[in-house]
């Protein structure tokens, strides 16, 4: 066979295999973000995304379609110089309610700024919430931004009047996003190796693909600091739009360390809260089914229904 038969016969055995059975070349393999000595390390797939379906619950309707989720990983760069990042977005509609949220975390594998996280939200409410986590002689900083509703100023687009014949007078609360504006930012002095949630949701897969029980990490939630530890619960098959999948649940708590004085409840993915149960593939960590509550008291599931690009130990039952 000739030299140029045998590169186009290999070309075609690595598009029938959809990449997923083809040896990696570096440009395919996954960044490792060293996380110290004896834990394991935070890695990027180059190109992954994984599509969920979102249901929610309510009163005797259960199961009802509302949305989408996509969680998607990015690499770009080689060596020390590459970044990585996760993104997560969630679009919802129901009676009237819209919500377009997108979450980012942006890894730097040698860069002064190691972390950059933004939490976004558009729809029947708008918000804006930035995190950046810099090395600063030899320590790590974070900085907290945050938008919040013009508590009153000379911009006549945030007048209104409340009644036909009043004169307009300066809106004192609503949910419009051009009416907020950006507060002070809030710096402070965090551990080394400190995460956002979304990221935390990744290091799962860490300790699952290393046999580990659990792992714990600082965990920063806008300027408060928590200690998150995520260890194996019970085993089940979890069934969901792509397949039956061979899961094990996993157990986050969060507490705040004894240096910490903030007060209020911890806020998980999307602005969850309460009880969260996070299912994950048994042998790969891959997110299979969340379930928890949105911050309008509804219940929703988040199953998953479409991979690419994911390890490829992400098999059904029986598959």
């Amino acid at each position: 066979m000739s030299a140029r038969l045998w590169v186009a016969a290999l070309s075609l055995a690595a598009a029938s295999n959809g990449g997923s059975g083809a040896a990696n070349t570096p440009e395919d393999q996954a960044l490792s973000l060293d996380r110290g000595p004896g834990a394991p390390a935070l890695e990027l797939q180059r190109a992954e995304k994984l599509t969920y379906l979102v249901e929610v619950d309510i009163g005797p309707f259960r199961g009802i379609d509302v949305g989408e989720a996509v969680f998607s990983t990015k690499v770009e760069g080689e060596g020390d110089d590459a970044t990585g990042e996760f993104i997560a977005t969630f679009k919802a509609s129901h009676l009237g309610y819209k919500l377009d949220h997108t979450l980012r975390s942006r890894h730097s594998k040698s860069g002064q700024i190691v972390l950059e996280s933004s939490d976004i939200q558009r729809g029947s409410e708008n918000r804006q919430r930035l995190i950046t986590v810099e090395r600063v002689d030899g320590g790590h900083f974070s900085t907290y931004r945050f938008d919040g509703h013009c508590g009153g100023c000379e911009d006549k687009a945030h007048f209104h009047k409340h009644l036909p014949w009043e004169k307009p007078r300066h809106c004192g609360g609503c949910d419009k996003a051009e009416h907020r504006v950006w507060r002070e930012p809030r710096r402070r002095a965090v551990p080394e190796y400190s995460l956002d949630f979304l990221s935390s949701i990744y290091l799962i897969r860490a300790f699952i693909s290393a046999g580990l029980e659990g792992v714990k990490t600082p965990l920063l939630e806008k300027d408060r600091l928590w200690e998150l530890s995520m260890t194996r619960g019970k085993a089940k098959v979890v069934e969901v739009p792509k397949g039956r999948y061979a899961c094990q649940k996993i157990i986050i708590e969060a507490e705040r360390p004894k240096t910490e004085t903030h007060e209020g409840k911890f806020s998980g993915l999307f602005g969850m809260k309460g009880s969260m149960s996070f299912w994950v593939h048994e042998s790969t960590g891959v997110m299979v089914q969340i379930v928890g509550e949105l911050p309008f008291g509804l219940s929703v599931k988040i199953r998953l229904k479409g991979a690419e690009g994911a390890p490829e130990g992400l098999l059904p039952e029986g598959g």
